[in-house]
């Protein structure tokens, strides 16, 4: 066994993480298994579907994020894109979706408003826009920015989104882009749910929010599907609570989605051989 090997067997993960933190200009593959970027699960989400881009052949793929807020997290989706970009040479498209003020009213109980109301998390746009580098910042209700979204950026086919537009409502109007055609999206897109684990207030269920909007989303199509990436917390080095947050949109009648990306071509095991677990 390799000496970094036995390290990694004998000291705990998470004291190796913080190890690895320290060090200076870690390569972009040791901080991907590391989880050592500023948003992990965005780094996570953006890298694999670059991967799934390159074995099907498509030289640029973008990335969402609905609910901008303050822009924290679209200027990471920045960072990771150009990252991603440098790594694999593959272009990145960033979009940011956002009303620009705040949450609008919500709906019902559905919403959760024991939790969130008007107003919350409004932006300063010409401080974003200031510092933003290649997003296009689409702002406006998500009812009168998604619908002609397509038409007038013609977008790279997508291959992450991040939904973090707290409301059912809000949600479920996201969802309307994944009606677009397939041409606009890789066979299988990376997805962040945000607001489905939160502090001790936050008591998420099936019922209310993004996971009564996946729900409502999964009943309504046949052919497409969000589905959380089982056992994704035993795929990772350090696990963390991210890990509970990350899903696949399957559209699984795309024209793409039966050609094999796998990188092992010819996967065979000899006998008494075990099967690699990563």
């Amino acid at each position: 066994m390799e000496l970094s090997a036995w390290i990694e067997a004998l000291l705990p993960k998470e004291f190796l993480q913080k190890v690895f933190r320290l060090l200076p200009n870690p390569a972009f593959e040791q901080r991907m298994r590391w989880d050592l970027f500023k948003r992990p699960d965005y780094a996570y989400g953006v890298y694999r579907a670059a991967l799934t881009a390159q074995a099907l052949d498509i030289k640029k793929i973008s990335a969402i994020e609905f609910g901008v807020a303050a822009g924290n997290g679209l200027l990471a989706l920045e960072e990771v894109a150009r990252e991603v970009s440098r790594h694999t040479g593959l272009d990145v498209d960033t979009y940011g979706f956002d009303t620009g003020t705040g949450m609008p009213p919500p709906i019902d109980y559905r919403d959760n408003p024991y939790l969130w109301q008007a107003g919350f998390f409004q932006m300063d746009g010409k401080a974003l826009v200031s510092r933003l580098t290649q997003s296009k910042l689409i702002l406006g209700e998500f009812t009168q920015t998604i619908p002609g979204f397509v038409k007038e950026y013609n977008p790279a086919p997508i291959g992450f989104i991040s939904f973090d537009a707290d409301y059912y409502s809000s949600t479920v109007s996201a969802f309307e882009l994944l009606k677009e055609d397939h041409a606009y999206f890789l066979p299988r897109v990376l997805c962040y749910f945000d607001d489905i684990i939160g502090g001790d207030w936050e008591l998420h269920s099936p019922y209310t929010g993004e996971l009564l909007a996946i729900d409502e989303f999964n009943q309504q199509n046949r052919h497409m599907k969000i589905a959380k990436i089982n056992g994704m917390r035993q795929k990772r080095v350090v696990p963390n609570w991210w890990h509970e947050l990350m899903y696949a949109h399957h559209r699984f009648d795309h024209p793409l989605y039966n050609k094999h990306v796998f990188p092992d071509k010819n996967w065979q095991l000899k006998l008494g051989e075990e099967v690699p677990k990563n």
